[in-house]
């Protein structure tokens, strides 16, 4: 092959490249994407997903409040649930259990959301802990009670589903393990923070640079979606690195 068909042939392979790429974001952006949650959904910030992004989100409650209870969420350009979800069918649902429900009430209610919406992927965001409860959550064996941030509740939750909907594709955010990744890192003297409340702006919200970017990023990454800076260009450099690197480790 001489000089200018290897030119050619090289141009014609990243032409090629670079629509894959761009047929791949094309189809992207044409997904629908829904989550039901309180504010620790609205810390992973659903305005600056991609594609097609509506949500219910009411502060502070529980799943089974938001389904007894779905007339006037917090925050009030809501899409309510039970018009969104029999309106119109989602590629992918994320749903956050948080403090109040048992695992057997966050199981029912989220068995009756998966029916109303047939071929959506269900996305299990963890949330997270307060921060002063978050290392005790975290160890937490316990899931005969209430709802406790560990990774044994989600197991135990995750594993029931599967067995009602073996045929359905579950995934997670991950966000209490990424914490954890964090408050190690800082133990050893890896991370950029002297303590893992340095990445909450009071007792269990994100902060709404550092900690909303990872939280915001661990849910691009359970819905299939790349890694974004969009609305954190002001956030220090060196502390999105190293968070990066903590998302890097999600599976």
């Amino acid at each position: 092959m001489n000089k200018v068909s290897q030119f050619f042939f090289s141009c014609i392979l990243t032409f090629c490249v670079l629509s894959q790429v761009t047929f791949s974001r094309a189809d992207e952006l044409k997904k629908s994407y829904y989550l039901i949650g309180n504010s620790l959904t609205w810390d992973t910030v659903p305005s600056l997903l991609d594609g097609d992004v509506q949500w219910h989100v009411d502060c502070g409650k529980s799943l089974p409040y938001i389904f007894e209870h779905p007339e006037m969420p917090c925050v009030k350009n809501s899409s309510l649930w039970p018009k969104a979800l029999k309106e119109k069918q989602y590629d992918f649902i994320s749903v956050q259990p948080h403090y109040g429900s048992t695992l057997s009430e966050d199981v029912d209610v989220i068995s009756k959301w998966i029916e109303m919406q047939p071929k959506a992927v269900f996305i299990i965001h963890t949330g997270w802990a307060r921060s002063a409860t978050r290392a005790d959550e975290y160890t937490n064996e316990d899931i005969e009670g209430k709802l406790q941030h560990s990774p044994d509740y989600f197991k135990a939750l995750l594993e029931e589903l599967k067995k009602r909907y073996p045929d359905r594709q579950f995934k997670q955010t991950y966000a209490i393990d990424l914490l954890d990744k964090v408050n190690s890192d800082i133990k050893n003297k890896q991370a950029p923070f002297n303590q893992i409340s340095d990445l909450y702006r009071d007792a269990i919200h994100m902060k709404t640079d550092s900690g909303r970017y990872l939280m915001h990023n661990a849910m691009r990454h359970a819905m299939g979606q790349p890694r974004s800076e969009k609305g954190y260009e002001k956030t220090d450099t060196k502390t999105k690195q190293y968070l990066n690197q903590v998302l890097d480790t999600l599976k």
